[in-house]
């Protein structure tokens, strides 16, 4: 088949590395700057449409659903595959979800019953995967060694630029008192999902009557307290349970932060710059001891990517509970996880004293990714679905 890929913001390019390498596939790259799924650009949009109407198609390929994307292949009957490492993606609940051309992949299994409910087509669970050639190819230096070789690391933005520290001033205090309460019960818990939060509606009329903020929801499948609790939630959840978690951590062990967020409420731990996707993040997951994953809460059942990538490069990962981690892999022989902040403690001081366990966790985790969640692997599953319901 002959493929184009779109970049999107943000996003990397195994999938039209791994295409590359597939024999019975070719793929072109759009040459325009990465498209942003949230905003509408008519010089990205004219770029694409000229691309199809200058060279034939078999197939467009993108990560993270592009609703103009989705609108052009629409019009030229072309099928859309898209595949989504976000939580939620405010585009894929936008009427362009709704096109019969899309085939549309998430990583977050319930995200994706949400959209099957709403009655989208083409709609399919898909975890991520990993660039194993890539991640395989680590040119360790001793200077590596020495600069990498923690206890245990972080590599993950705070997320102190969000929406609530924006806003939160602009509410009188007993509404301040709301929103305040909804962090303070569900911060730190992971035991369980968290089911996407509703968004007082109380504190939607004073924004409506007094921030103008009539055209902030620009969904048609989420109405306003759940468009508002993702909205103002997930990022402050996950800056309080980053710090937390670190400085907890910190109180008892040499932890590391690799991070372009500012650090100022951060405690007995080493910050260091943000590191290449490509490049030294990889060496750190490698020697690093321990690796964590602390996850939006916005992502209710999925893996995110980092915990795939530790393990795609034969790093321990020691994660916060996700459902579908038990679906997936095995907990205690492939992977560990932890439901609260007392037993991330107990595990990390388990597994730093116990090296063989540790390494064969790893081992065992690597093995998984190689043998179920290689990109050829879940690229190929993509296609198929795809061809079977073109036919």
């Amino acid at each position: 088949m002959d493929f184009l890929f779109v970049p999107s913001k943000n996003s990397i390019f195994d999938i039209p590395w791994t295409l590359q390498k597939m024999s019975e596939h070719t793929v072109d790259i759009l040459e325009c700057n990465p498209f942003d799924p949230n905003i509408s650009d008519n010089n990205q949009n004219d770029t694409l449409s000229r691309q199809l109407l200058e060279k034939p198609y078999d197939c467009v390929i993108s990560y993270l659903f592009i609703p103009p994307v989705s609108d052009i292949c629409a019009n030229q009957n072309l099928p859309y595959i898209s595949w989504t490492y976000d939580s939620p993606l405010i585009a894929l609940f936008t009427p362009s979800v709704f096109h019969s051309t899309n085939y549309t992949f998430i990583f977050d299994k319930k995200q994706c019953e949400r959209l099957i409910e709403a009655g989208v087509p083409h709609i399919y669970h898909m975890p991520l995967a990993v660039n194993l050639e890539r991640t395989g190819a680590l040119d360790i230096t001793p200077e590596d060694e020495t600069a990498f070789s923690h206890d245990i690391s972080f590599i993950g933005g705070l997320y102190e630029n969000n929406t609530y520290n924006a806003v939160i001033q602009q509410f009188p205090d007993y509404l301040q008192v709301k929103l305040k309460l909804y962090l303070m019960q569900n911060m730190c818990h992971w035991e369980s999902s968290r089911p996407w939060p509703q968004f007082p509606q109380e504190c939607i009329d004073y924004l409506y009557n007094n921030c103008h903020i009539e055209s902030w929801n620009p969904t048609s499948l989420m109405d306003d307290p759940t468009y508002y609790g993702q909205l103002f939630y997930p990022r402050k959840l996950a800056e309080l349970e980053r710090i937390a978690v670190l400085n907890t951590l910190g109180n008892h062990f040499d932890v590391h932060l690799y991070t372009n967020s500012p650090s100022t409420y951060l405690e007995n731990v080493h910050v260091h710059h943000g590191v290449s996707y490509y490049t030294d993040m990889n060496k750190i997951f490698y020697l690093s001891k321990i690796n964590l994953n602390i996850s939006l809460s916005s992502i209710e059942t999925g893996i995110p990517q980092r915990v795939l990538d530790i393990m795609g490069c034969g790093g321990f990962v020691l994660t916060n509970y996700q459902p579908e981690i038990e679906d997936l892999f095995e907990i205690g022989k492939e992977i560990e996880v932890f439901h609260n902040v007392d037993e991330l403690i107990e595990k990390c001081n388990y597994y730093l004293t116990h090296e063989r366990e540790r390494l064969t966790i790893a081992m065992n985790g690597y093995k998984k990714i190689r043998d179920a969640f290689s990109y050829p692997n879940q690229l190929q599953k993509m296609i198929s679905l795809m061809q079977e319901n073109t036919l």
